[in-house]
């Protein structure tokens, strides 16, 4: 089995290690939605390998410092660089355990995209939709595209109508009414 894993890592890793072209966005995320899920449905992997599998997957298209500043809105501007660096590496800690957590509740449901619509110059949302036997749920994966680059990163997704950004928008603010930056900080 190992030997196996190491085969497929450099092919992951090759294929999927570059910045996403605005003409190439709906393809790289039907192959990055396939890896995950093919990763997902080898039962022989071990949670730690596939958990590390799965970040190699979405690592090269989520911008997690982007991610970070629309999460504490206005309260960034106030933080250090050290706080910043360390509020980042932290917050990006706790995405991915929460999105990993999200998808091991995977059971065999077809991810479908559908279809990719510009919704300004520098923004792109990606619909999807997690088809299972009862249910359907719609993901939108939303990208902004990098000032003076044609490279475009994800900084946000909403999952059934909630998005992530804003949901802990308002929690991080409604901690910070009684508590401190690196007492936000610690708690992640």
């Amino acid at each position: 089995m190992l030997k196996k894993l190491l085969v497929l890592y450099p092919i992951v890793a090759i294929t999927l290690a570059f910045a996403i072209d605005e003409g190439k966005i709906k393809t790289v995320m039907n192959l990055k939605i396939q890896k995950i899920t093919t990763l997902l449905q080898d039962k022989e992997l071990e949670r730690e390998v596939q958990q590390d599998r799965v970040y190699m997957v979405i690592d090269p298209v989520f911008d997690y410092k982007i991610m970070s500043k629309i999460s504490l809105g206005k309260k960034w501007k106030t933080l250090t660089d050290k706080q910043k660096e360390t509020f980042i590496d932290k917050y990006e800690h706790k995405l991915k355990a929460s999105y990993f957590e999200k998808l091991e509740l995977y059971t065999d449901q077809k991810v479908l995209v559908k279809e990719l619509e510009k919704v300004k110059s520098n923004r792109i949302k990606v619909y999807s939709d997690i088809i299972g036997k009862d249910d359907t749920y719609e993901v939108i994966y939303k990208f902004y595209k990098v000032k003076d680059s044609e490279d475009w990163f994800i900084y946000d997704i909403d999952i059934a109508g909630v998005s992530i950004i804003q949901t802990y928008r308002k929690q991080f603010s409604e901690f910070l009414r009684t508590k401190s930056i690196d007492e936000l900080i610690d708690s992640l």
